[in-house]
């Protein structure tokens, strides 16, 4: 295959759909179609089959916690790859793909084609400049003196404060540290939080060491006296840094440890070289201190014959829930 086009997304890689497969696949069939010019590959859509009440479905690999989804198309090729993909489609009873960048190839190709195509999630993102000062002074005077006055605050009142990112000696205590403050924070709201299941915190025991080894995890902690507090889980991919998760210590919530920490990981990808730090998806108010852009992710849903009633009603039910889900945790709890 040709070289991969640079708006793939880290939850396209292999490594990320192979896991995902391997720890939360059951009950699916694989369907990675491959698109062909003269011979030579120029396009994946890794794909997965599911039998539901509704009949079998076709969704992305990686579908629920993967942030950014779609073709993996060669320079040049995004447009006959998104066709191709979807005249396919268009054979079989239902599709049902999630999280498509607005403005994508198959966002686009799908909606012209007169599928159903919603707008599914807001995705913050910050473009960043060269320097931690150029965009350091960027921020509103109040956020940087909050940052400032929160780690004095917790250094006078909580004790030693350290913060580092995570070595691969260091990555078992810190993940374990991640999914069960990220957990007890998300209870506290009678939410099970992004780490409820065995297979998932299987999958990113396993990934966080695939990533560690391939140089793309960030595990930012921030200690008091030795104790893990607070964790970012990052990643770095093609000169984007991904904010995908972080826990807090819910009893410390006033100290703002999750802003102190994003502080901590902003200015690393800088220093790293990225170009962006994606927020992913998700409206949580807490993003927009940062000074964010905003793009949408698109769900495109095909389906025919007597199916395309009930899948049509289906997703509108789905994303009104969505929003309204959205908006009752919106400001509550936020750091």
């Amino acid at each position: 295959m040709q070289a991969v086009n640079p708006q793939v997304s880290l939850f396209q890689t292999w490594e990320w759909a192979s896991l995902w497969w391997k720890h939360l696949g059951k009950g699916t069939e694989a369907r990675v179609l491959r698109v062909q010019d003269g011979g030579e590959t120029v396009g994946i859509a890794p794909l997965y089959t599911r039998r539901t009440a509704m009949g079998t479905v076709l969704r992305w690999a990686g579908t629920g916690i993967s942030d950014r989804l779609g073709i993996i198309a060669a320079p040049g090729y995004d447009n006959g790859v998104a066709q191709a993909v979807a005249e396919w489609l268009e054979s079989l009873p239902c599709a049902d793909l999630h999280q498509l960048a607005d403005g994508s190839a198959m966002a686009r190709i799908a909606e012209a084609r007169g599928w159903q195509v919603v707008w599914q999630e807001k995705c913050p993102y910050v473009l960043l400049p060269e320097t931690w000062e150029a965009y350091w002074g960027s921020l509103s005077k109040k956020t940087r003196f909050n940052i400032g006055y929160a780690q004095r605050q917790m250094a006078r009142e909580l004790g030693k404060l350290h913060i580092d990112t995570a070595s691969e000696t260091e990555l078992p205590e810190a993940l374990e540290a991640l999914f069960a403050l990220h957990t007890r924070r998300w209870r506290q709201r009678w939410l099970p939080g992004g780490f409820y299941h065995p297979r998932v915190r299987q999958f990113h025991r396993e990934w966080a060491t695939v990533a560690q080894r391939n140089g793309w995890l960030r595990l930012h902690t921030l200690r008091i006296d030795g104790a893990i507090r607070a964790v970012l889980y990052v990643f770095h991919f093609g000169r984007r840094a991904y904010y995908y998760l972080g826990g807090f210590e819910p009893s410390l919530a006033r100290y703002s440890m999750g802003t102190v920490l994003t502080a901590y990981a902003i200015r690393r990808a800088i220093e790293e070289g990225c170009v962006v730090f994606d927020f992913l998806r998700g409206d949580e108010p807490y993003k927009y201190r940062w000074k964010p852009q905003v793009q949408w992710h698109r769900r495109a849903c095909w389906a025919q014959g007597a199916l395309a009633w009930a899948w049509r009603k289906r997703v509108d039910w789905e994303t009104r829930l969505w929003w309204w889900l959205q908006a009752r945790l919106h400001g509550k709890g936020a750091s």
